[in-house]
């Protein structure tokens, strides 16, 4: 079977109950990395300190108990005046006894061991093993050596206390690396206590670099140690502690931060781990240090980030692996299922399908089922059979439909040729209107024609409501006007005619709102009778336009029986202008709800006063429909211009 993505709801099924499977164990992969890493990191901080405090117990193991003698070999001096025959066995007895001393000494400050000796050092020391005491050798005759600037003896001298030196080559002497106890004695004369001398020992690094060396983490992790000053005294890289290299010197080189603040931290006798970049592995490391509380100094181990988590990653990968094949299998079994559990759908979609092409007989599957499918299936049968049902209808309504649209466009065409359209060409005036209907017939009319020679009659009005009643009752008004014209000769008498005709047996109470005009061409004598009409605008030549309004308004017709109305009688002159038009203009209306206005009228009438009718017109018509801005236009449209000439 083919499947597309875009058309299968089994495979889109498939792939949302996948992919929400494959978010959860995502989820889980990622919190699960995330917790073993912290449990990592912190079981590790806790082996390192382990290894750390073991480490440094073997260190204080052997360093503390120099640090012990020295300090009881100073109280023996401080009481007692000493031979040289009794210094000799003294110090032989403890380079003998102590594997980790390579040398000691003890160093008289001037003239204080012999009256007449500027410098006495015995020494007693044990190159390649062997128990060497040296007294007045030829360094110190000639004055070569002079100790007493040297700083393992400077140091303690000015500091009052013990002091451990940092690492050094003793070249000439043990020709190895070394570093130097020195811790000062005093005696007390006349009542002063006084520096007498310095007693050192020398302690060779090669223990120490086999203890610190032998500390291995994972792969590639190392330990190393630093002096107070932040000196190397045991590092992998023998150039560190040969060149007397400082973690400082590694920041400026390597432009690194972080080895500084690895520098400052261990050098300020603090403990703690920080994660920086290794130049000596050239990859990220874990630095945890912790200082030797007796000497000063402090160590470090240094742990590769990737060799830490190594395990982690190699699980992580193979969980990752894992969950893809499952993915994978899981999408194949799920995609079977669906594509076996939606075949009724896609029976019921190829029968939709049919169904939406117009085939409304089309068999749908017969599904007994009373799940959610079955009850679609029960559902569609439905559905056809209104369908069904809905389109015969639909088809006998549109008929109609059809009909009655048929008749209101003859309606229409009927009721456009009541008005008149062929507009006299006189040399005494211009006339010309125009009638927009809201519908396909509506209820507003005009009308013109000459009574005699020399009178001209001219009228609109505007029915209540729209539509087919409108247009009858329009259609009745206008052959009124033409019949009651002839019989009377004022437009008040015309009006007041017709009302009464209209007014009898209008059970609708429908009525018409009627402004008529009887003009005499040669003098310009124009009388007008408004029946409830919009006032009309008169336009005086050097004049603007302006309302045309009345004292007295009447009803319009149809309303009351024996209603009373007036004629106005206005002189017309050469250039003037009279407009007729019917609410359908002020009241337009556009999107916002807001009204074209009696106004808006008066504007747009007075920018065209010089223009021929039909432009006055036309341009009325096109500022209505921009205002309503494609508004549907809910009242008929119609107006009607005269410009006397004279």
């Amino acid at each position: 079977m083919r499947l597309k993505i875009n058309e299968s709801f089994a495979l889109k099924l498939s792939l949302y109950i996948i992919t929400s499977v494959v978010v959860i164990f995502m989820l889980i992969l990622v919190f699960n990395y995330l917790t073993s890493k912290k449990y990592i990191l912190e079981s590790n901080d806790q082996n390192i300190n382990n290894l750390q405090s073991s480490t440094l117990n073997k260190i204080d193991n052997i360093l503390i108990p120099i640090q012990k003698i020295s300090e009881e070999l100073g109280q023996v001096l401080e009481n007692a005046s000493l031979t040289q025959e009794e210094i000799k066995p003294i110090l032989l007895s403890i380079c003998k006894d102590n594997n980790e001393i390579y040398g000691c000494g003890i160093n008289f400050e001037p003239y204080k061991f012999d009256k007449g000796k500027y410098y006495f050092d015995p020494y007693a020391y044990k190159p390649d093993g062997i128990l060497t005491y040296l007294l007045d050798n030829e360094l110190t005759t000639n004055a070569t050596y002079d100790y007493f600037k040297l700083d393992w003896y400077a140091q303690p001298k000015l500091q009052g206390k013990g002091v451990w030196s940092d690492p050094y080559y003793d070249k000439g002497g043990g020709d190895i690396w070394m570093v130097t106890y020195s811790q000062p004695f005093y005696r007390n004369t006349n009542g002063i206590r006084e520096l007498f001398g310095v007693i050192n020992f020398d302690v060779s690094l090669e223990w120490l670099q086999a203890l610190i060396g032998d500390i291995k983490v994972f792969k590639t992790g190392y330990a190393f140690l630093l002096s107070n000053k932040g000196i190397f005294i045991v590092h992998p890289n023998n150039e560190y502690f040969k060149k007397n290299m400082t973690f400082n010197d590694l920041a400026i080189k390597y432009n690194s931060p972080d080895e500084k603040e690895i520098n400052n931290e261990m050098t300020s006798g603090k403990s703690g781990v920080i994660k920086y970049y290794s130049h000596t592995l050239n990859k990220v490391s874990y630095t945890y240090y912790q200082p030797l509380s007796k000497t000063g100094w402090s160590l470090g181990i240094v742990v590769p980030e990737n060799e830490l988590y190594s395990k982690l990653n190699s699980i992580t990968l193979e969980l990752f692996l894992i969950g893809i094949i499952g993915y994978v299998l899981t999408l194949l079994m799920i995609l079977i299922l669906s594509s076996r559990a939606t075949i009724p759908l896609r029976s019921l979609a190829k029968a939709t399908r049919k169904i939406g092409q117009g085939e409304f007989n089309v068999a749908i599957p017969n599904i007994t089922s009373r799940d959610e499918i079955g009850m679609l299936s029960s559902s569609f049968v439905a559905m056809q059979e209104n369908l069904i049902k809905y389109v015969n209808n639909l088809q006998t309504t549109t008929a109609a439909k059809e009909k009655i649209e048929k008749e209101l466009s003859i309606a229409r065409e009927i009721q456009r040729s009541i008005v008149p359209h062929n507009f006299p060409a006189v040399k005494e005036f211009e006339l010309y209107a125009e009638l927009l209907p809201a519908r396909e017939v509506g209820g507003d009319l005009y009308d013109f024609f000459f009574i005699d020679n020399t009178h001209l009659c001219f009228a609109i009005g505007d029915v209540s409501g729209k539509g087919v009643p409108a247009a009858l009752f329009m259609a009745i008004t206008k052959t009124l006007l033409r019949a009651k014209i002839s019989l009377h000769s004022n437009p008040d008498e015309v009006i007041r005619a017709m009302n009464n005709d209209l007014f009898r047996d209008n059970e609708s109470v429908m009525f018409v709102t009627f402004f008529l005009c009887i003009l005499n061409i040669q003098t310009g004598e124009l009388e007008c009778c408004n029946a409830g009409h919009n006032p009309p605008l008169l336009y005086k030549s050097g004049k603007e336009f302006e309302y045309l309004t009345t004292d007295n308004p009447s009803p319009p017709i149809g309303i009351l029986e024996d209603a009373e109305y007036s004629t106005q009688k206005i002189k017309l002159f050469p250039e003037d202008i009279f407009f007729l038009y019917t609410d359908g203009i002020t009241e337009a209306m556009n999107n916002q709800d807001s009204q074209f206005s009696d106004e808006k009228l008066l504007e747009i009438m007075s920018n065209n006063k010089n223009k021929p009718v039909i432009e006055i017109v036309n341009n009325v018509i096109s500022a209505v429909a921009d205002h309503a801005s494609g508004a549907d236009q809910s009242d008929d449209i119609t107006l009607l211009v005269l410009k006397y000439k004279g």
